[in-house]
């Protein structure tokens, strides 16, 4: 397989980007931006604290799925077409944001580190068994004990690492084992959880979903690095959000590493595959939501988890057999009896 590489900068932006594009969306989908809004980037700025680049990738992928369109004039305008424009500039409210938060998107401090400390601990977790020395993580990322605690909890929630009753980090590995642990778990709860959450989801949250995956079919091979990882996450996270049992969403949170493993690794270490990997499946999950059917949203959901499972399970045995060396600070690989390797010499 093709190996595709993206920069840390590059990876910022994007992040920064989604999170843009997330916030417009959603207020576009919830009426807080009304169509025929006029949207500029210079108004978004200043709302986000965002440069013009992330901006502009939001705007282009929104323009992409038809959420917002260009017109005779400077910037663009909700929907796909306006008979009036208004121009009245957006404020932080139409936005979903308090009006405290003017003037920038105020990440948490963990925010700022956690997608680089989690795509190396998803490599951890592919290629042994590790130790992480959360003092030595926050003198090599330069943030305080607080924030790499912060961090470590995070990572945590969604399966990545665990902590033993000494209060020490360890990764947990994602090996064939474990993969297939975790996906008995998901064909167990997420039917009846994506069954129950379809008697509640907004009709126009399901056409939104659906028509990001008619798009990515159309599109497809040509998405970014991060555009299988958005849309995985409209069915698995964002739709199953709405499930009426918050136990059964919980539960579901540690099966995320998963999901984190095609994140980190789809389009940058591992290409896309030749053909579409799962769009025509949500699709069907989808459909039976907006139709209200639990007993087919339920089946179809299964069927879907059943393919994934063995499509995942030929991943990690690639990402496995590389054999790449880990060269991180933070981390000490524990060998069979439990002992760190250095440890084990002695």
């Amino acid at each position: 397989m093709k190996t595709m590489l993206t920069t840390p900068t590059q990876l910022q932006t994007t992040r920064l980007a989604a999170k843009i594009k997330s916030l417009l969306r959603d207020a576009i989908v919830s009426g807080k931006l009304p169509k025929g809004q006029l949207l500029l980037e210079t108004h978004v700025a200043n709302l986000t604290g965002s440069s013009r680049g992330p901006i502009k990738q939001a705007f282009a992928e929104l323009h992409g799925e038809g959420m917002i369109s260009r017109f005779d004039g400077r910037g663009f305008v909700v929907g796909g077409s306006a008979d009036s424009v208004i121009r009245e500039p957006i404020t932080a409210r139409s936005l979903g944001l308090d009006d405290r938060e003017a003037g920038g998107l105020k990440e948490r401090a963990w925010e700022n580190v956690y997608d680089p400390v989690e795509s190396e601990l998803i490599r951890c977790a592919l290629y042994g068994h590790f130790r992480i020395n959360e003092h030595e993580l926050a003198s090599h990322y330069g943030v305080s004990r607080t924030v790499t605690h912060d961090v470590l909890m995070h990572a945590q929630v969604n399966g990545l690492i665990v902590k033993d009753e000494r209060s020490r980090w360890y990764s947990v590995s994602l090996d064939e084992n474990r993969v297939n642990y975790l996906y008995e778990l998901r064909e167990h709860l997420e039917p009846v959880a994506l069954s129950k959450a379809a008697e509640v989801i907004p009709t126009k949250e399901l056409e939104q979903v659906d028509g990001r995956l008619v798009d990515a079919l159309r599109r497809y091979p040509n998405l970014p690095a991060d555009g299988l990882d958005e849309l995985e996450l409209d069915l698995h996270v964002r739709c199953l959000s709405y499930c009426p049992n918050p136990e059964l969403v919980e539960a579901l949170k540690r099966t995320r590493c998963i999901m984190i493993f095609g994140k980190h690794l789809f389009g940058r270490e591992i290409a896309f595959p030749n053909e579409e990997p799962f769009f025509n499946e949500h699709r069907r999950i989808v459909d039976a939501m907006m139709r209200r059917d639990k007993a087919d949203v339920a089946q179809e959901a299964r069927a879907h988890l059943l393919k994934a499972r063995e499509k995942v399970l030929d991943r990690v045995r690639y990402s496995r057999s590389m054999k790449t060396t880990l060269d991180l600070p933070y981390i000490k690989e524990v060998g069979p009896e439990g002992l760190l390797r250095d440890e084990s010499r002695q």
